[in-house]
C-alpha cells in the first residue's frame, strides 16, 4: 500500500512551474485561437475577471467571499513576479503585462537550447586558461564575440549590449537558465581557477584572448575602483590646468635674483635618482670651505607655481599625491610643472627652496639655515652611477658615519617593481637598499628634520609627520606568542612620557586616562616638578627621547637574541618585531617619529609629489620672508587628516595594480629581472620556496621567495582536506582539530617555517594569490 502511495506520488515530482508559466498556461487554455485575447494588455483587475468568468468561479465566490479575496491577493503577488522576471509574459510601463505567443516561446526556448549546448561544448579544456577555443561555425563565433563583449562589459560594470539576450527585447532568464551566470560559469570553466567571483577569469581570458591590454586592463581597474568609491585619483590631469601650466614660461635665474632670491648656481650640486626617473625635485652636494662642512639639500620650488586656493592648487590637495603605477603616474602635479620646470634637470637654471646644514668636527649638524634660491645642478646621475665615484666619496662617508649612530631594526624588505614594456612586455625588478639609496635617504630625512626645527621653533602650523611607538596590547600579545614559542625574550610595556615629562607627571597622565572607568577616587599627589625645563610648545606632547631610546633599544635587543635562535623563530620573532610598528600619519599636532628616532619631522623634500611637502615650503617661506602663516593651524589640522587618508588609499592602489602586473609575468612564466612576452607557458606546477610568514584562521600567509616582496595565501582546506584543522590562539601552529590514537593534536606547520608550495589561483583583477602545498 505504502509503495502504490510513493508510485502515484512520484507521478507529480518534477520540476516546479514559476508563477509565470503557471499563469500562462491556465490563461492561454481560455484564449483558443482568439487573437484579440493573445494581444491584450492584462492587469490583475482584467485577469481576475477572466478567469473568474471562463473557470465559472463566480458562484463559489459569491458562498465564500473570502475564498475571492484570497484569490485576488495571490493573484495580485504573482502578478508582482511575473512583471520581475518577463519571461512568458512582457510588461509595459502601465504595469500592464502581454502573454508571450506559442510561436515566441518555443523560440526563446530553442535559443537556450542553442546556448546550453555552446557552453557545454566550449567549456571543456585540457588545462589552463588555453586561449578563445577552436570554433567549429560562423554561428559559434559569433556567440564567442557576444559572451566576450558582455564579459567587458561586466567588467567594467556597463551596460551588456541588448543583442547578448534569449529575445529582442533583452530577455536573458528563462525559467532555471541565466545566460549572464551561464556565461561567468562558462568564463571559469574556460580559465581553469577558482576565485570568490569570476572577475579574474574574465579578466584574465580577455587580456590572454588580446581583447584587453595590460595598460587597459590596470585602467579598468581603476576606473572600477573610481565607480566604488575607492579611487580618488583621476586617471588625466584636466586638461585646462594642463594647458595653463605649459604656458608657464622658461626660468629665468637672473631676473630671479634681481628679485631677491638667493644665488646659488656656483653650487655643485647633483641630482642622484633611480635611471628611469622623469621628475628630480631633490639635489645635493656636500662643500668643505675653510675647514667647514656644509650639507646643502636644494629641493624644487613648487610652492613658486602652486598658488594657495587657486584651481591649481585645489586639484594638487584633492589628490594630495601622486599614484605610482606599473603602466602610468597618477601626478599630483600637470606634466609641465612635474617633469619640467619642478624637476631639477642638469644644465638650466631652476628655482629651489635649499636648506644649508653646518657640520661640525663629529659630522653632527650645528646650524641650519634656508634659502629662496636659484640652482643649476651639474649632473643628473642614477643611483648605480655615484658608487664608486670619487666626487662623492665624502658624502658616502658621512651617510655611512650618520648610519652608523642610527638606532633602528634590521628589518628590510624587497620592493617589486613591475613595468609596463613595449610590446606588451613586463619586466619586473626587486629594488634593495643599497649605500647611494640609503646616502641620499638618510640627507633627505636629516633636511626634513631640520626644516621641522626651524619652523617648529617659529611656531609655524604644519602637517608633521608622526609615527607612534607600538601599542601596549600589541606589545603584550607579542610577549605572549614568544612565551609560548619558548623564547627567553620579554619586551617592556612602552612608556608615553613626553618631552621633559617627569615620572610623576607620566603617572598623573596615565592614571587621569584610568580615572574615565574607575569607580573609586584616585589618590592626589603633587605632580608638579620643582625643576621642570623650558621645553618649546612643538616639542610638548612628543616622547621623551631616553624613553623613546628606550623602546628601540629594547626592541633591538630582542632582535639581537633572535639572531642566535634557530632560522624559524628567528623569523617569528622578526616578523613580530616589524608588525608592532604603527603607521605614520600627518597631524597637526607633533608627537614626533618613533621610527626614525626624532623629535620633530615633517615632508618637505618632495613637493612634487606630496601635498603636505608643498604646505610646508609655503610656511618656510612665510618664515623667510618675516611674513604670516599661509596656513593656519585649523586649515592645517583638516589638510593633514585628508593627506593621511588620500596616501593610504594610494598605497592600497600601487599595492593592488603592483601585484596585478606582477601575477600577469608570473602566468606568462616570466622570472625576476627578465622580461615576460604574451605567451602563457604551464606554471601551475612551479614549486616556491617559500615560508609562512602568518596564520590567521582560515589562512596560512606565504612569503613566496622568502624575501619579502611576494606574499601569497592558503586557505587551511589545502594542508589536509580528509580533517578539520586549527590554528592556535597566538597563531603559532596549524595542528589537526581532532587528537589521534595517541591523544596528541598533530602540527601540520609552524609560524617562521619553510613550506613549499605552488599555485593554485592567480588574480589578476583584485591581486590576491591563492596558494596550495606542493
Amino acid at each position: 500500500m505504502s509503495r502504490q502511495h510513493n508510485r502515484r506520488n512520484s507521478k507529480h515530482k518534477g520540476p516546479k512551474l514559476s508563477e509565470g508559466e503557471r499563469l500562462w498556461k491556465r490563461m492561454s487554455s481560455l484564449f483558443g485561437v482568439n487573437q484579440e485575447l493573445w494581444h491584450r494588455a492584462w492587469d490583475s483587475q482584467s485577469i481576475a475577471k477572466l478567469l473568474i468568468e471562463k473557470e465559472n468561479l463566480g458562484n463559489r465566490f459569491e458562498r465564500e467571499p473570502k475564498s475571492e479575496r484570497i484569490f485576488r491577493a495571490k493573484l495580485d503577488q504573482s502578478l508582482a513576479e511575473i512583471r520581475k522576471q518577463n519571461q512568458y509574459f512582457v510588461s509595459d510601463k502601465h504595469r500592464k503585462v502581454t502573454l508571450r505567443s506559442v510561436d515566441e516561446i518555443s523560440h526563446i526556448k530553442q535559443h537556450v537550447s542553442r546556448w546550453q549546448t555552446f557552453f557545454e561544448q566550449y567549456s571543456k579544456t585540457k588545462g589552463l586558461f588555453q586561449g578563445p577555443p577552436l570554433l567549429e561555425d560562423d554561428d559559434d563565433k559569433n556567440r564567442y564575440k557576444l559572451v566576450e563583449d558582455a564579459w567587458l562589459a561586466i567588467l567594467s560594470k556597463g551596460k551588456i549590449a541588448d543583442d547578448f539576450a534569449l529575445t529582442n527585447d533583452g530577455l536573458t532568464v528563462w525559467s532555471s537558465f541565466d545566460l549572464v551566470k551561464e556565461s561567468l560559469k562558462f568564463a571559469d570553466a574556460r580559465c581553469g581557477f577558482r576565485f570568490q567571483d569570476s572577475m579574474p577569469s574574465i579578466a584574465l581570458l580577455l587580456l590572454q584572448n588580446q581583447r584587453l591590454t595590460i595598460a587597459e586592463l590596470l585602467d579598468l581597474r581603476l576606473a572600477v575602483r573610481k565607480a566604488d568609491g575607492r579611487n580618488p585619483f583621476p586617471r588625466d590631469y584636466d586638461s585646462k590646468l594642463a594647458e595653463h601650466s605649459d604656458l608657464q614660461p622658461e626660468v629665468d635665474g637672473d631676473f630671479a635674483v634681481k628679485q631677491g632670491r638667493s644665488d646659488l648656481r656656483h653650487l655643485p650640486f647633483v641630482t642622484i635618482d633611480p635611471h628611469d626617473a622623469k621628475d628630480f625635485d631633490d639635489a645635493v652636494c656636500l662643500v668643505e670651505e675653510n675647514g667647514k662642512s656644509t650639507l646643502w639639500v636644494a629641493i624644487a620650488d613648487v610652492a613658486h607655481y602652486v598658488k594657495k586656493d587657486t584651481r591649481l592648487d585645489k586639484a594638487a590637495r584633492a589628490r594630495a599625491t601622486s599614484v605610482y603605477l606599473p603602466h602610468t603616474v597618477l601626478p599630483m602635479l600637470p606634466p609641465r610643472l612635474a617633469d619640467d620646470l619642478c624637476s631639477l634637470r642638469a644644465g638650466v637654471d631652476r628655482l629651489a627652496m635649499v636648506i644649508a646644514m653646518e657640520l661640525d668636527g663629529n659630522h653632527e649638524i650645528t646650524n641650519s639655515n634656508a634659502y629662496e634660491a636659484v640652482i643649476r645642478v651639474s649632473e643628473n646621475l642614477a643611483y648605480e652611477e655615484s658608487i664608486g665615484d670619487d666626487r662623492f666619496k665624502s658624502m658616502f662617508e658621512l651617510a655611512g658615519k650618520w648610519q652608523a649612530k642610527e638606532v633602528k631594526l634590521n628589518i628590510s624588505n624587497a620592493e617589486m617593481r613591475p613595468r609596463i614594456l613595449d610590446n606588451e612586455e613586463i619586466m619586473v625588478k626587486v629594488k634593495w637598499p643599497t649605500d647611494a639609496t640609503r646616502m641620499i635617504e638618510s640627507f633627505m630625512v636629516a633636511t626634513n628634520a631640520a626644516v621641522g626645527h626651524l619652523l617648529g621653533r617659529a611656531n609655524a602650523p604644519l602637517p608633521w609627520r608622526c609615527h607612534a611607538p607600538p601599542d601596549s596590547s600589541e606589545v603584550d600579545e607579542l610577549n605572549a606568542k614568544l612565551a609560548a614559542l619558548g623564547v627567553n625574550i620579554e619586551l617592556p610595556m612602552p612608556s608615553f612620557k613626553t618631552h621633559g615629562q617627569s615620572d610623576s607627571e607620566e603617572l598623573s597622565d596615565l592614571l587621569g586616562a584610568w580615572a574615565n572607568t574607575a569607580i573609586e577616587p584616585l589618590p592626589k599627589f603633587d605632580a608638579s616638578p620643582a625643576d621642570a625645563p623650558d621645553i618649546p610648545p612643538y616639542l610638548s606632547s612628543v616622547l621623551d627621547p631616553e624613553a623613546r631610546q628606550n623602546i628601540l633599544d629594547s626592541l633591538m635587543s630582542a632582535q639581537q637574541k633572535a639572531s642566535s635562535l634557530d632560522e624559524t623563530t628567528r623569523r617569528i620573532v622578526d616578523q613580530g618585531l616589524f608588525q608592532l610598528m604603527q603607521r605614520a600619519n600627518y597631524s597637526s599636532d607633533n608627537i614626533g617619529h618613533f621610527g626614525l628616532n626624532l623629535d620633530a619631522y615633517v615632508h618637505f623634500t618632495s613637493p612634487i609629489r606630496r601635498y603636505p611637502d608643498l604646505m610646508t615650503h609655503r610656511q618656510l617661506k612665510s618664515m623667510i620672508r618675516q611674513q604670516d602663516w599661509i596656513h593656519d593651524e585649523a586649515e592645517t589640522s583638516e589638510i593633514a587628516e585628508h593627506c593621511s587618508n588620500q596616501s593610504v588609499i594610494a598605497k592600497y592602489i600601487e599595492w593592488e595594480l603592483v601585484a596585478n602586473a606582477y601575477h600577469i609575468h608570473i602566468l606568462r612564466g616570466g622570472e625576476v629581472g627578465s622580461a615576460s612576452q604574451n605567451e602563457y607557458p604551464s606554471v601551475i606546477e612551479k614549486s616556491w620556496p617559500a615560508r609562512i610568514v602568518g596564520l590567521r584562521t582560515p589562512w596560512v600567509f606565504l612569503d613566496l621567495n622568502d624575501d619579502g616582496a611576494i606574499q601569497g595565501r592558503m586557505h587551511l582546506r589545502q594542508m589536509d582536506a580528509k580533517q578539520r584543522l586549527n590554528i592556535d590562539d597566538n597563531g603559532l601552529e596549524v595542528s589537526t582539530a581532532e587528537p589521534g590514537r595517541n591523544g596528541e593534536f598533530r602540527v601540520i606547520a609552524r609560524l617562521g617555517e619553510k613550506y613549499p608550495c605552488r599555485l593554485r589561483g592567480i588574480d589578476i583583477w583584485g591581486g590576491s594569490l591563492d596558494l596550495a602545498p606542493k
